[in-house]
């Protein structure tokens, strides 16, 4: 098989090459490299029902040739505390990953707010806005082969500098190397509905100043979404739900750090996502047809073959991560990213309306079958890996979601 065989577009092709092809293999010898003698999940992969994410697809197998690479997408770095030497150890840290092929988040929310003492030759701090242009830039100098660094940067809804977050991005030659999120929880959105006064407030432990400022609650929700309207950012994190609705929401010594460069993975501090993505257009039985129907059998294998496949990268690349904190965060909760594509392909060949009543019942009736088989499958890994080290029996029962 021919890589024109798989991919019938010039783009498409371009950016193998450029992006993902090593050397000069061919087709047939990057599948081998990516599946790493998977052989179900080669074939899946020449169907088109799955692919793994890219830092698989262009580095599996190198670490073998001696290079520094990294087989996870991103990685969420340890917040920066308030202080100078945190601050860059911070930046230190972004390099460094950006090196291994990986994109990065973290949040500003522990860094004091402009105005803040501070008690050296500055007086007062910049402020937490002032640290982004820092780390865009260590974004931007870091190169990657074919491709730049990526980077999520994200501050708590009740933090002092949160207006000057919020409208930085209409400076079009600042923070130009980042994306940036509002990390909104439960009570924001009630007093956005209440039209209520919002209170900003952080204290600095080393001289316990209490920084504290009032603005309303819808009048700042409209910003935040003008903003998003003109310029695209900043998005919005439901911190609430992430906190409260996760497989890990009942441990206690479990706690996310921040997201990812796009925003789908909430991790702990030093986590990381290993990316892998089923494409459910290619599960329509007799597409375009009136008695088209979704193949849930073929589906459930799928997942089960790619949770399979994904811990198999997981534990070969444990010892490819660029920081101490990555390696043991990733090994103590051993997550994957088992994701979806091709769901607006996949209704076209149903017939069916994207967002009409009967799309919507059809999304949770894929997604509660990923879910379950997706837990049922690592279940059984055990077998072979052992349960994750920071496994408790009784916090993940705790779990709403689980």
């Amino acid at each position: 098989m021919q890589i024109t065989d798989w991919l019938n577009t010039k783009l498409g092709i371009d950016i193998w090459e450029r992006k993902y092809r090593h050397n000069n293999e061919t087709f047939g010898q990057w599948l081998d490299r990516v599946s790493g003698g998977n052989q179900e999940i080669r074939q899946l992969i020449i169907q088109k029902k799955f692919l793994f994410g890219g830092r698989i697809l262009a580095n599996r197998g190198l670490q073998n040739e001696g290079r520094k690479i990294s087989m996870s997408n991103c990685y969420v770095i340890t917040p920066p505390e308030d202080s100078i030497e945190s601050i860059f150890d911070c930046a230190k840290k972004l390099a460094r990953t950006y090196s291994y092929g990986g994109g990065c988040g973290t949040d500003m929310s522990k860094l004091s707010p402009r105005g803040a003492k501070i008690g050296n030759a500055a007086k007062k701090t910049s402020g937490s806005v002032s640290f982004m242009g820092l780390y865009s830039l260590v974004t931007e100098l870091i190169g990657m082969q074919g491709r730049r660094g990526a980077l999520m940067l994200s501050i708590d809804c009740t933090h002092p500098d949160l207006e000057e977050f919020i409208n930085i991005k209409s400076d079009l030659d600042k923070v130009t190397k980042a994306n940036i999120s509002v990390r909104i929880d439960d009570n924001f959105i009630e007093a956005v509905k209440q039209n209520k006064e919002w209170e900003l407030s952080f204290t600095r432990k080393e001289t316990n100043e209490v920084i504290k400022k009032t603005v309303n609650a819808k009048k700042l929700f409209r910003r935040l979404a003008e903003m998003n309207w003109d310029y695209a950012e900043p998005g919005m994190i439901n911190w609430s739900r992430i906190c409260n609705w996760s497989l890990l929401s009942g441990y206690d010594d479990f706690v996310f750090a921040g997201v990812n460069p796009c925003g789908e993975q909430p991790l702990p501090a030093g986590g990381s996502c290993l990316l892998g993505s089923i494409n459910l257009s290619e599960f329509v039985i007799n597409p375009f047809a009136a008695n088209a129907r979704f193949d849930f059998d073929e589906f459930k294998k799928t997942v089960e073959k790619g949770v399979v496949a994904l811990n198999e990268v997981l534990h070969e690349g444990l010892p490819l991560h660029p920081l101490e904190e990555q390696r043991e965060s990733v090994n103590d909760w051993r997550q994957i990213g088992l994701g979806i594509c091709g769901w607006h392909d996949c209704l076209i060949k149903l017939g069916v309306r994207y967002g009409s009543k009967r799309s919507l019942q059809l999304c949770s009736l894929i997604a509660k079958c990923m879910i379950n088989h997706a837990v049922e499958s690592s279940a059984r890994l055990t077998k072979v890996y052992g349960q994750y080290p920071k496994y408790n029996k009784e916090s993940l029962f705790k779990s709403r979601f689980f």
